[in-house]
């Protein structure tokens, strides 16, 4: 069974190829594409969890922090355990539908920096898969760090002067480090695709990158900045 990491990042159109992911799951399930309508509970198009796992402690992103102040202190303490044992309920369904791979996505994984945070993720699927690829679109630089503070700030997130924090948004942030965030996801990842935003239908750019067919893409427009 093949893994496949939709990273991101943000503001390049991952609010849409979630949706249309989730809208098309049954056709997307016929060309051997399975998409998780949920994991532990959670019905998000994005599945979210994941970058919350993965993090390192002391590390945060918006849903992380949220969780944090509003889930019980041992909630951290069981989240490994409950999602892998929905993920072997995960990817049997997967197999009994005839899938030969799985669709994750979620933007927040974008947040993680470090190999350890990668790795902690790969180790969740490790019992379930063995082929991973990651696929990470990359905005052109200007529009990416504007539209990305935009975001922070109209979601009431203050900035911070925490280089490690993802509200640092000085020039000299590793999130505008394309060259090092793609060479630390080859460093972890075996497969690694890296595309170009393409403001017109990235939605369909994607699905090109991995190989699934798709119509109607050009329809999904969401959070646009």
């Amino acid at each position: 069974m093949k893994t496949i990491i939709h990273i991101g990042q943000h503001k390049t159109g991952t609010t849409s190829i979630q949706h249309y992911l989730q809208d098309n799951r049954q056709k997307l399930a016929q060309s051997g594409f399975y998409v998780p309508a949920e994991i532990i509970g959670y019905d998000d198009p994005s599945h979210w969890i994941l970058n919350v796992y993965s993090l390192a402690e002391g590390r945060f992103s918006p849903k992380k922090e949220t969780l944090v102040k509003q889930m019980p202190a041992d909630y951290f303490l069981y989240l490994e355990a409950k999602l892998k044992h929905d993920l072997e309920r995960i990817y049997a369904q997967a197999s009994q539908v005839g899938c030969d791979a799985l669709i994750w996505s979620n933007e927040g994984l974008y947040l993680l920096n470090s190999e350890a945070e990668y790795r902690r993720l790969i180790d969740l699927f490790a019992a379930f898969t063995s082929e991973f690829e990651v696929v990470c679109c990359f905005r052109d630089l200007p529009s990416y760090t504007k539209s990305y503070i935009h975001q922070l700030t109209k979601s009431g997130i203050p900035l911070s002067d925490d280089p490690d924090s993802y509200r640092y948004v000085q020039p000299d942030s590793w999130l505008f480090d394309y060259a090092r965030k793609q060479a630390l996801l080859a460093n972890v990842f075996d497969q690694c695709t890296f595309f170009p935003y393409d403001p017109q239908d990235n939605v369909k750019r994607f699905l090109e990158k991995i190989g699934v067919p798709g119509d109607g893409t050009g329809t999904y427009r969401a959070n646009v900045s």
